[in-house]
């Protein structure tokens, strides 16, 4: 597969000197080579230039690299830029929180750099036949609203996340640490962008996911609660009936059709 070395490169790296080698190698095989020193820049520059692909170090200052995954996809303007990560330690959990935030593919760092270099061809390859079958049009075409979506993509992508970790410990100010603001910063966000404080759209999350479990499974109670975040059934319980002004139990007999 053919891969034009006109493509911008951007890389993400805390330590330049760590992928010294990497950089020289790209210098040679890419009309251009960008970099950053952590996520939010790393960010900023994906608006601004619009790299073919960006290559990042995996453990970032201040945003774990599937936060920062999670932010540029939630950008129409930057969410057809394949991301793929390195780690100079890989783990299962960090691979596993990458790939599903989005990223194209997770390699060790340690590894030859001449196989760095094909897997990035590769991703290449396959963002160009995307591109032929229309997928950067539609990008393209979103990005004529950018106005209105992009000023708001930070509660879009915490949103993203809550739905995804709904059993996690979800707090505004635990979330706005992990996203790199502040907990005031993000309730003014939410509230602006949904009409609801952080704590209202996790609740209501919760609440959503709880009432699909109780229609859709026969899963007891108690692991509703759990799989909900309620790691007290009792406290599920009570929340349950505040929102939905029935219990778990009468809403799954009144919904039994379903499961």
């Amino acid at each position: 597969m053919y891969v034009s070395s006109e493509a911008h490169i951007l890389v993400i790296a805390p330590e330049p000197a760590g992928v010294a080698d990497l950089l020289v190698l790209l210098r040679t095989s890419f009309a251009r080579i960008s970099f950053a020193l952590d996520a939010q820049q790393g960010l900023a520059r994906c608006l601004s230039l619009r790299p073919d692909f960006v290559l990042s170090e995996y453990n970032l200052p201040r945003l774990r690299g599937d936060i920062f995954m999670r932010m540029l996809r939630a950008n129409p303007q930057t969410s057809s830029i394949p991301v793929v990560f390195l780690s100079a330690v890989p783990c299962a959990d960090s691979q596993l929180m990458a790939l599903r935030s989005g990223a194209r593919d997770f390699i060790a760092s340690q590894s030859n750099v001449q196989l760095v270099m094909e897997r990035i061809r590769l991703h290449l390859g396959l963002k160009e036949v995307d591109g032929n079958r229309g997928g950067i049009a539609k990008i393209k075409a979103l990005g004529s609203f950018s106005g209105l979506v992009s000023q708001h993509h930070l509660v879009a992508a915490v949103q993203q996340y809550v739905r995804d970790n709904l059993s996690d410990s979800l707090t505004a100010e635990s979330l706005a640490k992990m996203f790199g603001t502040t907990g005031r910063r993000l309730n003014d966000l939410f509230k602006e962008g949904c009409g609801l404080t952080v704590h209202d759209f996790v609740r209501s999350s919760r609440m959503c996911y709880a009432k699909q479990l109780l229609r859709q499974t026969d899963m007891a109670v108690i692991n509703v609660a759990v799989e909900s975040g309620y790691v007290n059934p009792a406290n599920f319980a009570t929340a349950f009936r505040q929102y939905c002004g029935l219990s778990p139990s009468v809403y799954r007999q009144q919904n039994s059709a379903n499961i």
